[in-house]
């Protein structure tokens, strides 16, 4: 059975392992197609590549952006892209999203020395180490600062969507992120949708934007969820993809390409996205 994993992230932005260790560990477990998947960021793809030839996985350009829509609040969309893809404009997107986030995680940082938990931002940067800026950079500086004994803690406490220290980010639309990865030949899928409040209307908002796939096969979720999302997916006309969504964070995590995907969604996805090109 063809194994495959098409959400993965490294130290290029909220992760905790190279993009080299990112392959290697999907190679171990046998994946034949992977997606490195950073927020806002292609710049770890070419390292992955290299990795990917060296260990005979192929790796695909991927990436991972946040999106907002009025009714759901912020959700997440995959894209992935074929080596030759127009990338210019896509990447200079990408730049501006980069620079938010730097200036939310510093908002961040100030709502919660409001809270009375003081970290300096020059630590957030540092565990960022010039990758994309994420709230795991600032849990993990709550940690190092004795605020909170895990990432999880500080996640549950303080830096959750409806916790006392979020800051919203200004986002695009979903039809505008999926216009935009269209635009560079790619293909666009919803990211984790069992995350969501309302899987079920951020699967529909996602497909009236024009959405192409539907991540169904998802870390740990169950058979009833995959079920559901299943129905969706055919309801919608989405593709079912598959993602670990790896960051690195927890000793818990599942390990990149050990998410099971039934035999015939693999050949489908592998057929797709070895065609962007064409």
């Amino acid at each position: 059975m063809p194994r495959l994993d098409l959400h993965l992230h490294s130290i290029h932005s909220d992760g905790r392992k190279s993009p080299e260790w990112v392959v290697q560990q999907a190679a171990a477990n046998g994946a034949e197609l992977i997606a490195l998947t950073d927020h806002d960021t292609l710049s770890g793809v070419a390292e992955a590549q290299a990795e990917g030839r060296r260990r005979k996985v192929e790796v695909v350009a991927g990436v991972e952006i946040g999106v907002n829509d009025p009714d759901l609040g912020e959700l997440h969309v995959l894209g992935y892209f074929s080596d030759d893809a127009p990338l210019h404009d896509f990447e200079a997107q990408l730049t501006a999203y980069r620079t938010e986030r730097e200036s939310r995680a510093e908002r961040t940082v100030e709502r919660l020395a409001e809270l009375g938990l003081d970290i300096d931002f020059e630590a957030v940067a540092r565990h960022a180490d010039g990758g994309s800026i994420g709230r795991p950079h600032i849990a993990r500086a709550l940690v190092e600062a004795g605020h909170v004994e895990s990432v999880q803690e500080a996640f549950d406490r303080f830096l959750r969507n409806d916790g006392p220290a979020y800051v919203a980010r200004t986002l695009l639309s979903l039809r505008d992120s999926v216009a935009m990865i269209h635009a560079g030949g790619g293909f666009a899928s919803l990211a984790h949708p069992t995350r969501y409040d309302d899987s079920e209307r951020a699967t529909l908002a996602f497909a009236s934007a024009g959405g192409d796939g539907l991540e169904i096969y998802y870390r740990n979720d169950g058979p009833e969820e995959v079920a559901n999302g299943h129905q969706l997916a055919r309801r919608l006309g989405l593709v079912p993809t598959v993602g670990s969504d790896f960051h690195g964070l927890h000793p818990d995590e599942l390990r990149p390409g050990s998410v099971p995907i039934p035999e015939p969604a693999a050949k489908q996805l592998l057929e797709i996205l070895r065609g962007l090109a064409r």
